[in-house]
């Protein structure tokens, strides 16, 4: 809390909860046993007053040969009434049998009785002794005492028992006033505090701002600032003390003075990080680039083993053991870093140095590479060993004419599967040489789409699939080469077709966004879609998504190599997909001819 974060607020908090604290402490002390006193001088007070009463009611009443209560009725209700008026309580004659109150021997018979709300009547006939305490009936408090009476009969058995119950509302006035005086009390008590409190911590406050005051004057370069002490107490130690740490500091600047200075040794503009290692393998200084490279702050001090990573501390302590230059790749998060460590001259806090450097561009390369050899690879792997295996088979010659015609179909199939890909690999290393030449020209987009189109009617009508083109109102006319912009199609083409289920349609609709700067073509297919987390990867080479694809995805050379003839002419190509509901690719080429940087 704000309110907290100054000494006078809480010093004044502290001196009103003391005070507060101490009228609990009284309260507790007087209030409870208090109520509890008075309760028990009542009980007293009864019990001295009972056992007359018990002996006058115990002449009134008496028992019948049969065993019954007999009572003389007026004397009765006389006495009992003016019984309980001296005493201020109510007095009753209840039946030991069945527990229910005599006849006029109430002297508040206007008054409802309930035995229920009397514990100890039970209990004093059961145990035939004097019982007392306390009820509450209706949200008011009485004491109650119980004293049985003896059968006059059968002197082990009990004929009634006489109840007084009186209030005790003047014993909880008399506490409650007790309290009210002790609230007053209180309230005095903490006004007092909270006015003494505030002036004593204004002044202690005082004292403490004053060396706040000269710890921002030290903050800010002054180091001849002062501190008045004033009373020798704990605040006028801290002070001298302050005022030692001040002298002490200005001697300490210096040392960081020189300090600075052999920092800047490090050429802090260098774009490789540098480490400086002492002799025990702790950093010792390092500049911003190490920080930037490796994601944190080195402090110095730390150990080798502890602010590097394995490799790095494993290659310095190689180094150290063999007098030599040692250099390490390692990956660090997203970037793939170099190590080198070299020794230094003596001179300084450290004799060798480690040199970090980013190499990531350069590993991604590599990786690129590696991946591309070994993708192709096995793309050229698969249909060669399916030719060597039918050539095999043809080779026995036991095969029939039907067999015969059928793996010569098959064998058909892998040789235009390695011309595809052959040509896409010959597509895709002109692409990356910079050797395509486009020969770009003002080109209708609706008559390119419907010369493809044509081209696939065969293949749609064996699978019944409905393949259709949206003719734009007027004609869509782009800028670019008519021959790769009709090899992306038929790419397009060819993919929603080979993923739509039989039976199904693909779209091929030319313009309608509107857009004055591109023209538009887009291929829509009902297939089973593109899951969410592949789209991003969908024009990566050698991309071919999920297993579940199964045959029918190909090298993943062919939305790559679209990708890459749309922008080098200018357009862009996306795909917006739903996974159940079908895929879009959409491309974007140019109106105009687009002027190169």
């Amino acid at each position: 809390m704000r309110f907290l974060r100054s000494v006078k607020n809480w010093l004044t908090l502290l001196f009103v909860a003391i005070a507060a604290l101490a009228s609990l402490v009284v309260w507790l002390y007087v209030v409870p046993p208090l109520d509890s006193r008075l309760v028990s001088q009542k009980l007293v007070d009864m019990r001295a007053n009972v056992d007359l009463i018990s002996s006058a009611i115990y002449q009134l009443i008496g028992e019948d040969q049969d065993g019954q209560l007999v009572t003389r009725p007026t004397d009765l209700a006389q006495f009992v009434g003016e019984t309980g008026q001296k005493m201020n309580a109510r007095v009753v004659v209840v039946q030991a049998s069945d527990l229910v109150k005599v006849s006029n021997g109430d002297s508040r018979p206007q008054v409802v009785f309930k035995a229920s709300d009397y514990p100890m009547l039970a209990t004093a006939i059961s145990t035939g002794s004097v019982e007392q305490g306390t009820v509450t009936i209706a949200g008011e408090k009485y004491a109650v005492t119980a004293v049985p009476l003896p059968s006059k009969i059968d002197p082990t058995q009990y004929m009634a028992v006489v109840l007084v119950a009186a209030s005790l509302h003047d014993v909880e006035a008399s506490v409650s006033a007790v309290e009210r005086q002790i609230l007053r009390a209180t309230a005095l008590a903490i006004t007092v505090s909270l006015l003494i409190g505030y002036l004593a911590s204004y002044f202690i406050s005082r004292r403490i701002r004053r060396v706040e005051l000269s710890a921002e004057a030290i903050a800010g370069g002054d180091f001849a600032s002062s501190v008045k002490v004033g009373l020798r107490d704990e605040i006028g130690e801290l002070g001298l003390t302050f005022n030692d740490m001040g002298a002490k500091l200005a001697d300490a600047f210096s040392q960081v003075e020189l300090e600075k200075n052999r920092v800047e040794l490090l050429l802090n503009d260098l774009s490789e990080g540098v480490i400086g290692i002492s002799g025990d393998g702790r950093v010792s200084i390092t500049n911003p680039a190490a920080a930037r490279l490796l994601g944190q702050r080195l402090q110095p001090d730390a150990e080798l083993g502890r602010a590097f990573p394995y490799e790095v501390a494993r290659m310095w302590y190689e180094s150290r053991r063999d007098g030599r230059h040692q250099d390490v790749v390692f990956v660090h998060g997203p970037r793939t870093l170099e190590a080198s460590t070299y020794p230094v001259g003596s001179g300084a806090d450290f004799n060798s140095i480690v040199v970090l450097r980013d190499v990531t561009a350069q590993a991604k390369l590599d990786r690129a590479r590696r991946d591309f050899v070994a993708n192709a690879s096995h793309e050229f792997k698969t249909p060669l060993f399916s030719l060597s295996g039918f050539l095999e088979l043809l080779d026995e010659g036991d095969l029939e004419s039907g067999k015969q015609h059928e793996f010569l179909q098959l064998m058909k199939q892998q040789v235009d599967r390695l011309r595809d890909l052959s040509l896409s690999l010959l597509d895709l290393s002109r692409v990356e040489a910079g050797a395509i030449e486009l020969e770009a020209d003002e080109v209708d987009l609706g008559d390119l789409a419907a010369s493809v189109v044509s081209e696939f009617q065969t293949q749609t009508a064996a699978r019944r699939i409905d393949l259709s083109v949206t003719p734009p109102p007027q004609p869509e006319i782009a800028y670019c080469d008519e021959q790769r912009t009709a090899q992306v199609v038929r790419a397009l083409i060819d993919n929603a077709v080979k993923f739509s289920p039989e039976g199904g349609s693909v779209r091929v609709e030319i313009g309608g966004d509107g857009n004055q700067r591109f023209a538009t073509l887009a291929v829509a297919d009902d297939g089973p879609g593109i899951p969410k987390p592949e789209l991003p990867h969908i024009f990566d080479r050698f991309y071919r998504g999920s297993e579940d694809r199964g045959n029918k995805a190909g090298a993943g050379l062919g939305l790559s190599i679209a990708r890459e003839l749309i922008e080098l002419m200018g357009g862009t190509i996306s795909a917006y997909s739903k996974v159940g509901e079908g895929s879009t690719f959409a491309i974007r080429l140019p109106r105009e001819p687009v002027k190169k940087a």
